[in-house]
C-alpha cells in the first residue's frame, strides 16, 4: 500500500476518554448493583432462611416422622439453595464479562470502519471489519505498525475472549485454546491429576473476581496503549483478508 504520508488511523484524544470512561462505568455498576449482591454473609443468610421456610411449610406428624430427619433435611436443602445462588453468582459474573468484551469488540469494529471510511473505503472492507475475528485484528494492528501482542494487556484480553466463547459457544476450539494457555480458568486445579484435564469440559469453566478485574483493566489498558496516529508509510502491507475485501473494492469501482 503506498499512499501519501498522511493519518490512516486516528484514535481523537476525547474518543479514547469517552471510550475508557464508558467501560469503566459499566464494569463498575456492573459490578455494584449485579455482582456484589452476591456475599457470602448474604447467600448464606437466605439458604438459612430458605430452610426455616422448608421446615415451616412441611407437615409433621408426632407420631411417624422424626423431628431429626426434617431438620437434616432442611440443612441439606439449604446447602442446595446455597450452591444454586453461587452458580447464579458465577453466571453473573459471566455474562459481565461476556458484555463487556462483546462492547470493547464492537467499539473497535466501529471506529475502524469510520476511520477506513474517510478514506472512501467501502461496504466490502467494512463489512470485512465487522466479520475479522480477534486474531484478524491483531494481525491488522501488527501490520500498521503497532504489535501489540507484546504488550501487558493483550495476554489477559486473549483470555477474555476465549472466556467469552466459551461461556457462548460452550465446547470448541476457544475451550481447548483456554485448556492449553490458561488451564486454571478451564477447571483445572492443583488437586486435579494432570491425566484428566482432557475430560474437562466447558461446564468447568471458573473465573473469579480477580480474573474479571484484569480483563476490565485489559481493555482499558488497549485504549490507552493505541496510538494516536498511524500513517499510511507504516502499512507496508495489509493481512490478506483486508487485501481480499480491498480486491472486491476495486471490481466495484472498474
Amino acid at each position: 500500500m503506498r499512499e501519501p504520508d498522511r493519518v490512516f488511523l486516528q484514535m481523537w484524544g476525547p474518543t479514547r476518554d469517552f471510550l475508557i470512561a464508558n467501560h469503566e462505568f459499566y464494569v463498575s455498576e456492573a459490578t455494584r448493583r449485579l455482582l456484589d449482591q452476591f456475599t457470602d454473609e448474604s447467600m448464606k443468610a437466605d439458604a438459612d432462611a430458605f430452610a426455616d421456610e422448608w421446615l415451616a411449610g412441611k407437615p409433621f406428624d408426632p407420631d411417624r416422622d422424626d423431628p431429626g430427619s426434617d431438620y437434616e433435611q432442611a440443612w441439606d436443602e439449604s446447602i442446595s439453595f446455597y450452591q444454586s445462588l453461587a452458580d447464579l453468582r458465577d453466571n453473573t459474573r459471566l455474562s459481565i464479562i461476556a458484555g463487556m468484551f462483546h462492547e470493547w469488540e464492537k467499539q473497535v469494529r466501529d471506529w475502524l470502519g469510520k476511520e477506513l471510511g474517510h478514506h472512501g473505503y467501502g461496504k466490502h472492507l467494512h463489512a470485512a471489519v465487522w466479520s475479522a475475528k480477534f486474531d484478524d485484528l491483531f494481525d491488522f494492528f501488527e501490520k500498521c505498525g503497532w504489535d501489540a501482542r507484546p504488550l501487558g494487556f493483550f495476554d489477559e484480553l486473549n483470555r477474555c475472549q476465549l472466556v467469552t466463547n466459551v461461556y457462548k459457544h460452550g465446547n470448541g476450539r476457544s475451550f481447548e485454546a483456554l485448556k492449553a494457555i490458561a488451564p486454571e480458568l478451564a477447571g483445572k486445579t492443583s488437586e486435579l491429576p494432570a491425566f484428566f484435564v482432557s475430560a474437562l469440559d466447558y461446564s468447568a469453566l471458573t473465573v473469579t473476581d480477580d480474573n474479571l478485574n484484569r480483563f476490565a483493566e485489559a481493555i482499558t489498558s488497549f485504549w490507552r496503549e493505541l496510538p494516536e496516529n498511524i500513517f499510511f508509510s507504516q502499512v507496508a502491507e495489509v493481512p490478506k483478508w483486508f487485501d481480499r475485501a480491498l480486491d472486491k473494492e476495486r471490481s466495484t469501482k472498474a
